[in-house]
C-alpha cells in the first residue's frame, strides 16, 4: 500500500462541515485559585444516520507560563476513551485528538482540540453537553465552567464582526472576555 494520507489535511476538510453550536468560558483552578481563564468552543457534525461528533476547542491564555502549559498538557492527556466512556451511555464511540499545530505556535495561548464521536448525536447535543460532557470535564480537569451559551440563542448583530485582536483583548481585560464578546457578536 503506497497511499500516504495527510491527517491534518483530512481533519481540516472535515471541519468545513462542522457548525458552532455553543461556547462557554472557564477558569483554571491552580492551587485552589481560579487565576487563569479560557474559552471552550463546541462544534457539531451530524451524519444522515444521526451519528456524529462534537468538536471541543479549548483556547486558554497562559501568558507563556511553561508550568501552566505543562500542567494543561498533562491534564488533557488524561482524557481518553477509557476515562470518558463511563460518563456516557452506550451512544459514546471514541475520541480523536485533532492536530492544530498552526494555531498553537503562539507562546501565550494554549489550544487543545478533541473530537468526541457518538452513535446517536443529532438532536441530543444539548442534553449530552449539559448533562454529561461538562460535568465529566469538570471531574477530569481542574476547570470551573461557566453556563453554556448556545449559538442559536445569541442575537445576531447586523454590524461588521471584528475578530479578537490584541487591542480588543486589552480593552476586554482578558482573552476569555475578548473571545466571549467576539462569539456573542455573531
Amino acid at each position: 500500500m503506497d497511499n500516504i494520507y495527510d491527517l491534518s489535511k483530512i481533519t481540516r476538510s472535515l471541519k468545513t462541515d462542522e457548525k458552532v453550536i455553543a461556547f462557554t468560558g472557564f477558569s483554571i483552578d491552580r492551587n485552589n485559585q481560579f487565576n487563569k481563564e479560557g474559552v471552550l468552543k463546541i462544534s457539531s457534525y451530524s451524519r444522515p444516520d444521526w451519528s456524529g461528533y462534537l468538536t471541543l476547542t479549548f483556547i486558554m491564555d497562559t501568558e507563556a507560563d511553561p508550568l501552566i502549559q505543562d500542567d494543561l498538557t498533562h491534564h488533557f492527556s488524561s482524557i481518553n476513551d477509557n476515562t470518558l466512556r463511563p460518563n456516557f451511555k452506550e451512544s459514546f464511540e471514541t475520541i480523536f485528538r485533532c492536530p492544530i499545530a498552526a494555531l498553537s505556535e503562539s507562546p501565550a495561548w494554549y489550544f487543545e482540540e478533541i473530537n468526541i464521536y457518538f452513535k446517536a448525536l443529532k438532536g441530543r447535543e444539548r442534553r449530552i453537553i449539559e448533562q454529561h460532557l461538562i460535568p465529566a470535564l469538570e471531574k477530569m480537569l481542574p476547570f470551573h465552567f461557566d453556563p453554556v451559551e448556545w449559538w442559536d440563542q445569541q442575537s445576531r448583530k447586523s454590524e461588521a464582526v471584528q475578530s479578537p485582536t490584541s487591542k480588543n483583548i486589552v480593552e476586554a481585560g482578558s482573552l476569555k472576555s475578548a473571545l466571549m464578546k467576539w462569539f456573542r457578536s455573531f
